[in-house]
């Protein structure tokens, strides 16, 4: 196990060497989130670079299904390929007659991110007026993560709610989407026992596209994805991170 997180942890600073020294400042780089063998790992320990864009995001809107689905926001995004996985889950759950969802979060960049944690460090700080901003931001990290560790950088990961409901846990949409979220590619990426491993409190809400295979599999062993991924062959999982070379020519510069 050591000898594997080591393996990743040089992995992002290779990438982030190869980034730097390919990219102007301040450029983007699109990276492909869904073409590897295993899925794309995104956490505290395994953050994304500063200038890191998934490739493939398209907008919710018009691409969903308005009968369906509510989206908080106008200019979410996603990868198409968890958008595509998305509409098909949708759709059987209206099949089972299920319906009135709702989408409040997606694709999110650095700079959305690190708006998202200082509103809930504000928020606790007016909820808890005596605490210490560092205390604050200690308590937000339980449910926010730290910009270029969201999963939502990557395009794959989706909040979905049931509309009007106060809150999602114990509603339909709650209990059907744990129940077949799985079948169709996605997974509950934060579930309960399991804080310690992904480093936040559980988020029934909190889907991830990882592929069929990976999400029944992770399903069937009651694994989180930092569990799944250690128990894959160790070539297996290093050929999802190896890293090709990339030029200025790669990127058009």
């Amino acid at each position: 196990m050591q000898k594997k997180c080591l393996f990743l942890l040089c992995t992002v600073l290779v990438w982030t060497l190869l980034f730097c020294a390919c990219c102007p400042a301040g450029a983007e780089v699109t990276v492909d989130v869904v073409s590897g063998s295993v899925p794309f790992l995104v956490n505290k320990d395994h953050p994304v670079a500063e200038d890191f864009v998934p490739a493939g995001l398209i907008p919710l809107k018009g691409n969903t299904d308005e009968k369906l689905i509510t989206l908080k926001y106008k200019d979410l995004t996603a990868v198409r390929e968890a958008v595509d996985a998305l509409n098909e889950m949708l759709d059987a759950a209206a099949a089972d007659g299920v319906k009135n969802w709702k989408i409040n979060a997606a694709y999110r960049s650095i700079a959305e991110q690190q708006r998202v944690l200082e509103n809930k460090i504000s928020s606790t700080l007016k909820d808890h007026p005596g605490w210490s901003r560092s205390r604050a931001r200690t308590h937000a990290l339980n449910t926010v993560a730290e910009p270029c560790c969201s999963e939502h950088h990557l395009g794959l990961a989706i909040d979905i709610t049931a509309k009007g409901a106060s809150a999602f846990k114990g509603t339909k949409q709650c209990k059907w989407l744990h129940a077949h979220c799985w079948d169709y590619g996605f997974i509950i990426r934060y579930q309960e026992g399991k804080q310690a491993i992904t480093g936040f409190a559980a988020e029934e809400w909190h889907i991830r596209y990882v592929g069929v295979e990976h999400a029944l599999a992770m399903r069937d062993q009651d694994l989180c994805l930092e569990e799944y991924l250690e128990t894959l062959p160790e070539d297996e999982t290093g050929a999802r991170m190896e890293i090709e070379e990339i030029t200025p020519e790669d990127l058009g510069l």
